[in-house]
């Protein structure tokens, strides 16, 4: 019989090890690895496991239609929709980088004249560091990041970082869809782990 930590885990299944813990929780260890007394777990239960979990994908807002192309070309050009959204917005249909990477990001990470943004913590560690930006991101990112040298790229008023919930509530009003619609495709469980 196959056996598996939960370190073993999260490597097979893309997670974090700390999800592979909660999905292995209910489960009864079978024993401990002896070079590093991680518990083991049946194999073929803790697959049954994380396929009877509802994962990630299974949340509405993360299972958004994607916007048609025309639709986000509109609301990218749109000067009364404040930059630092439509920056947001175009970084995601780009495709590179999370809504948390880009809303992290400084203005000292992205480089519009190299087309190129630093990441600073992938999600993942197989994630790329420096993404491509396209031109029309690149613009917007100048637009937004107006004469400051630093700070949150993404900001609101006052400078502030704009945050997550902000974004999303701001692209239900604005655009009538998701934030997660303005990625290029829907997003599916286990897609590149998003969270």
């Amino acid at each position: 019989m196959p056996t598996i930590t939960a370190r073993q885990a999260a490597a097979r299944w893309g997670v974090r090890e700390a999800t592979a813990r909660r999905i292995l929780a209910p489960l009864e260890a079978i024993g401990r690895d002896l070079e590093t007394g991680a518990k083991l777990y049946d194999q073929d239960a803790a697959d049954a496991a994380r396929t009877s979990q509802p994962g990630r994908g299974a949340r509405a807002d993360l299972t958004a239609t994607t916007l048609p192309d025309e639709q986000v070309d509109r609301l990218l050009a749109d000067d009364t929709i404040p930059v630092a959204h439509r920056a947001l917005w175009s970084f995601l249909r780009d495709g590179h980088a999370r809504i948390g990477d880009v809303l992290s990001m400084d203005v000292r990470d992205v480089d519009p004249d190299e087309g190129v943004a630093q990441l600073d913590h992938p999600k993942l560690e197989t994630d790329p560091r420096r993404i491509p930006i396209s031109d029309r991101t690149a613009k917007l990112v100048r637009e937004a990041a107006a004469d400051r040298d630093a700070g949150p790229l993404i900001a609101g008023d006052r400078e502030r970082p704009v945050t997550r919930e902000a974004a999303a509530r701001f692209a239900r009003t604005a655009a009538g869809a998701s934030i997660h619609s303005f990625r290029p495709k829907p997003h599916t469980a286990g897609e590149r782990g998003e969270s």
